[in-house]
């Protein structure tokens, strides 16, 4: 998708309306009615480029946002620069069904595709942006999550599944190695209804960390170092190291995990050791890519996506 064609894209809602409700509201731009799931707070002038002003119409966290028609959506997701003083392009997300307003730190504009998923756009668009606002949704014991992990996330808590070095942890950011290995035995003794054991003392390779979740992952063999010597407890785990982290988990709970290769538009970047685990994880629906088609292998893996990929793993095994 060029750059070009969303100056192309006329997003003023000058000539639209709006109709409110007890909790949803209609926008209409051109030929095309969205319908959002919470009411607009009002609009809000914006800076599109050096020579491009818009509104905005401003809507809470969590607003969900589709097609009168039910017709596939264009999403392209722009971010502030202050070096410039305007909003730059982040990302194009083509065919979706819904978009759902996450957070303050972005300007959405949302517009209708045309028929069979040529990238073209048949309306002007709307745009919208969430207000600054400190605020955020919680998990029923109080941590932070972003609105589509909500519900997720408050499952996998009420299974058990939440380790406690996350507890009181903001959910949206990155999981590190030890957080991890935290989950992956949590996980796992749910899901078996055994207590892993804390190895014999002086067992552990590691010279960096005691920690004794760290020390029941790797003797449980979902996890092994970052050398000889260390584990690198405070490293961020990556996206096909979560993968392959949890098969293990899958491996110990009687799992067989095949030979695969990866769905994903960027799977020629996954690396070799994690390539089964990958497509394994995917197939089985436990993990998702981006909405490009990406699945991002060498991206830092976010505490609430780690969180509910456990919890379809323990729901398989429960159901």
């Amino acid at each position: 998708m060029k750059r070009t064609f969303v100056r192309l894209l006329s997003a003023v809602l000058a000539g639209g309306m709006l109709i409110s409700g007890a909790a949803a509201a209609t926008l209409q731009s051109g030929q095309a009615v969205y319908q959002l799931s919470l009411d607009p707070l009002g609009t809000e002038p914006f800076p599109y480029s050096d020579t491009e002003t818009y509104s905005a119409t401003l809507v809470p966290v969590g607003t969900r946002v589709e097609s009168d028609s039910g017709a596939s959506l264009l999403v392209e997701v722009f971010t502030y620069h202050p070096d410039s003083g305007h909003w730059g392009l982040d990302s194009i997300l083509s065919g979706q069904a819904q978009v759902v307003v996450r957070d303050d730190e972005h300007l959405f504009h949302i517009s209708t595709m045309a028929e069979g998923g040529s990238g073209e756009s048949l309306d002007r668009g709307i745009w919208l942006k969430a207000p600054e606002s400190d605020s955020h949704p919680a998990s029923v014991t109080g941590e932070a999550v972003d609105e589509w992990a909500l519900n997720l996330v408050n499952e996998a808590i009420a299974d058990n599944l939440l380790p406690s070095v996350l507890e009181g942890q903001d959910l949206r950011e990155t999981i590190t190695r030890a957080e991890f290995a935290a989950l992956s035995v949590r996980l796992y003794e749910a899901a078996s209804g055994q207590t892993a054991a804390l190895p014999e003392e002086g067992s552990s390779p590691f010279t960096d960390t005691s920690d004794p979740e760290v020390l029941k992952a790797y003797a449980l063999g979902f996890t092994a170092g970052v050398s000889e010597t260390t584990f690198g407890p405070d490293q961020l785990l990556t996206r096909e190291q979560a993968a392959v982290m949890l098969s293990a988990v899958c491996r110990a709970l009687g799992a067989s995990i095949p030979a695969g290769t990866p769905a994903f538009t960027d799977g020629a970047s996954i690396s070799p050791w994690a390539r089964d685990s990958v497509a394994y994880m995917a197939q089985s629906g436990i993990l998702a890519g981006y909405g490009d088609g990406r699945f991002g292998p060498q991206d830092s893996a976010q505490r609430q996506a780690c969180l509910t990929m456990a919890l379809r793993i323990y729901q398989g095994e429960q159901g």
